[in-house]
């Protein structure tokens, strides 16, 4: 299916645009939906490995809802390249009676030495604007000295990237490298990215609702704290 208001990067190739259609068609199959969003972070993984210094120590920052297929993914294969730490972040995100948005962070998971990481790796299942990932930037730019913070997702809001340099001085802005597969232009009345990645989408990945309101633990931290 073809969609007019999308555009694709010079990074979405074959199986790439595969599994963001398979996104869009699995509204009823959850078990279809997270093989392609970990398959989009394989992806992602891949074409960040290609452009980071062989040096580098990389650390992969996720909310709690994306930790276990698209960050994982990233991290599968990151990891076999560099020496790799995680963060995931439990963001309680809503919108705000006067408008925008905001997304504190309510509980946060840190793998023992993410400090000494040079190299952000900040994953994100869709961009619409700039909170989340902002959010998640300012919890750790004061206790990691990034040299780079590679801003990854499979699909962006055309604005995304303008709308988060701008959150930012140019200090800290001029560290960040997107990567991304699809661009969209359009957002529906609710503000959902459109076609995005399908839309609100806990159920789909195995949660009724935010993970910051329901406790709900990713499998990535159960297997890094508990190993």
């Amino acid at each position: 299916m073809n969609y007019p208001e999308r555009s694709y990067s010079a990074y979405a190739g074959e199986v790439a645009r595969k599994n963001l259609s398979l996104l869009l068609n699995s509204a009823e199959n959850p078990q279809a939906y997270q093989q392609a969003m970990t398959s989009l972070g394989q992806e992602l993984g891949r074409s960040l490995a290609s452009s980071i210094p062989l040096d580098s120590k990389c650390l992969v920052v996720s909310t709690a809802e994306d930790a276990d297929y698209l960050a994982s993914g990233v991290r599968s294969t990151v990891i076999d390249r560099f020496d790799t730490k995680s963060v995931v972040f439990w963001n309680n995100h809503y919108a705000l009676p006067t408008g925008g948005s905001v997304a504190p962070i309510v509980h946060r998971f840190m793998e023992r030495g993410y400090e000494l990481a040079d190299t952000l790796i900040v994953v994100k299942s869709v961009i619409s604007g700039s909170c989340v990932v902002r959010t998640n930037i300012l919890a750790l730019i004061e206790s990691v000295n990034a040299k780079r913070i590679y801003i990854a997702s499979p699909v962006m809001h055309a604005k995304s990237e303008e709308s988060l340099r701008n959150e930012f001085p140019a200090e800290v802005s001029d560290k960040f490298v997107f990567f991304y597969f699809a661009v969209d232009s359009m957002k529906d009345k609710t503000g959902e990215v459109n076609p995005g990645i399908g839309g609100q989408i806990y159920d789909l990945l195995g949660m009724k609702d935010q993970p910051s309101k329901i406790g709900f633990m990713p499998n990535l931290v159960k297997s890094l704290a508990f190993a």
